[in-house]
C-alpha cells in the first residue's frame, strides 16, 4: 500500500520522505546523492518529486535514472512529480503520459491561477489568499486524478503565516472522502501541526510525510519535526 491512514501509522511509518526535489529542477542534490543521504538516516523509502510542467520534457530520462539507481543502491525509491492546480476546475498541469508513469503524483497550490496570469499569494490579504487557496485545494480534491494533496494550506502559512484550522477541516474530511492522501509536511506544517493531528484522529485520512527538501540536509525532516 502506498499511503497509510492517520489512524493506522507506527513509528516505522514515519521513515520515509515522499516529497523532494532535485537537480532535475530547482533542488540541490541529485537524486543519488538524495538517496545516498535517505539511507544514512535510516530512511527505508523516498520518492523523487521534481516539478513538473504538461509541456515538460524531461521525465522519461528522470524516469530512468530513477529505477537505474533504485536497482543499483538497492534502495526503495518512488517515482513522482510536483505539479501546480492549474485553474479553478481543479486541472493539473501535467501530461497524461507523465502521470500514468508515476507511482507518487502531487497536486499542490503554489502561485493562484486569476485569468490568464499566476499570482503570487503576496498580493492578496490574508484572508483572501487563504479562500483562494482553499478553494483551488477542494477543486483539485473534486476532480481527483492525483493521489497526493500537496503541501494544503502551504501558500498562505508561508505568506502570510495563517491558514484557518476550519479550512484545514474542509480539506482534511475531503482527503478522507475521495481517498487523496494529505502531504504532511515538514517545510510548511510544523507550526500548526498538533491542530492538524486532532483532525487527521477525527477524519483518518491518508498521509503522505514529506519534507519537500530542496537541500540535502533537510531530507527526512518531517519525522523528527512533525512526529
Amino acid at each position: 500500500m502506498l499511503y497509510k491512514k492517520y489512524r493506522d501509522i507506527l513509528y516505522n511509518d514515519t521513515l520515509v520522505d515522499m516529497h523532494m526535489h532535485s537537480t532535475w529542477t530547482d533542488g540541490e542534490g541529485s537524486i543519488e546523492q538524495n538517496i545516498m543521504r535517505a539511507k544514512e538516516l535510516g530512511l527505508h523509502c523516498i520518492a523523487a518529486t521534481d516539478h513538473i510542467r504538461t509541456d515538460s520534457t524531461y521525465f522519461d530520462d528522470y524516469y530512468n535514472e530513477i529505477k537505474t539507481l533504485s536497482d543499483k543502491l538497492s534502495f526503495n525509491i518512488k517515482v513522482g512529480f510536483e505539479a501546480k492546480v492549474s485553474n479553478f476546475n481543479g486541472d493539473i498541469d501535467v501530461s497524461e503520459k507523465d502521470l500514468k508513469k508515476s507511482e507518487i503524483s502531487i497536486c499542490s497550490v503554489h502561485r493562484f491561477p486569476i485569468g490568464r496570469r499566476l499570482i503570487p499569494s503576496k498580493a492578496f490579504s490574508s484572508s483572501v489568499s487563504q479562500e483562494i487557496e482553499l478553494e483551488l485545494s477542494i477543486a483539485a480534491l473534486t476532480k481527483g486524478g492525483f493521489n497526493t494533496l500537496g503541501h494544503p494550506g502551504g501558500m498562505s502559512l508561508r505568506t502570510h503565516g495563517e491558514f484557518k484550522l476550519d479550512y484545514f477541516e474542509e480539506i482534511i474530511s475531503t482527503c478522507a472522502k475521495v481517498g487523496i492522501a494529505f502531504d504532511f509536511n515538514a517545510s510548511y506544517h510544523q507550526e500548526v501541526k498538533e491542530g492538524l493531528k486532532v483532525l487527521f484522529e477525527k477524519y483518518n485520512p491518508f498521509i503522505s510525510i514529506g519534507s519537500d527538501a530542496h537541500r540535502i540536509d533537510f531530507i527526512g525532516n518531517a519525522t523528527k519535526t512533525l512526529f
